[in-house]
């Protein structure tokens, strides 16, 4: 019914329904965005595949990371659009009580953003070096009170850190020696070989 300007235009994303009417030129008929009146196409928010197929609410072939896009989305239309209620089906049942499927997207979102917050905090006691790859002198790597975008009173020096103790995969950080987070975390610090152990700048071979 709420496909058209006449009864309005209505999108369903997680089970949560939206009068999106005042975006007629996104959703209205002819318009790029209108198969998702009328509908939960959840799925398409990711994707963008607007077939049938793809206009589903099934969302379990997502990752951690497109389900957080995901839920950026609920807040996009709850921060700009008319919420009109939930949508009897995969998420919510007829009496707009969550359904176990609701409960596992929150536990995949609240999984999400913890990781999201020890990145941030690992990124805080290790922040990026400076990094500058040069055809004449290859790859630099450098540190300052600032680098990585993270102001400290400490400058450090570059290291490896990986990001397990033995995974392959790392990034440049730079290390304050003297602090209790180095200490912990040494099985997954590591040297350059071509950098003085002191030193605040190094060229590098490795691939960073």
């Amino acid at each position: 019914k709420y496909t058209n300007l006449d009864d309005g235009l209505y999108i369903s994303i997680l089970g949560q329904v939206f009068d999106v009417t005042k975006g007629a030129k996104f959703y209205g008929p002819g318009a790029t965005y209108h198969a998702f009146t009328g509908c939960d196409a959840s799925l398409a928010f990711i994707t963008g595949e607007f077939h049938s197929k793809g206009l589903t609410d099934d969302i379990s072939s997502l990752s951690f990371e497109q389900i957080k896009m995901l839920d950026s989305w609920v807040q996009f239309y709850n921060k700009n659009y008319i919420y009109k209620g939930k949508l009897n089906g995969r998420y919510y049942n007829e009496h707009g009580l969550p359904t176990e499927e609701f409960h596992n997207v929150q536990r995949i979102l609240r999984q999400a953003k913890e990781e999201q917050f020890q990145d941030e905090h690992k990124k805080k006691m290790f922040p990026p070096c400076n990094i500058e790859w040069k055809p004449d002198s290859g790859t630099v790597v450098w540190c300052t009170k600032k680098s990585g975008g993270i102001e400290r009173d400490w400058i450090g020096v570059p290291r490896m850190l990986f990001a397990s103790p033995n995974s392959k995969e790392y990034r440049c950080a730079c290390v304050n020696l003297d602090s209790r987070e180095y200490h912990d975390m040494k099985g997954m610090i590591r040297e350059y070989l071509q950098c003085p152990k002191t030193s605040v700048k190094c060229a590098v071979t490795e691939i960073l």
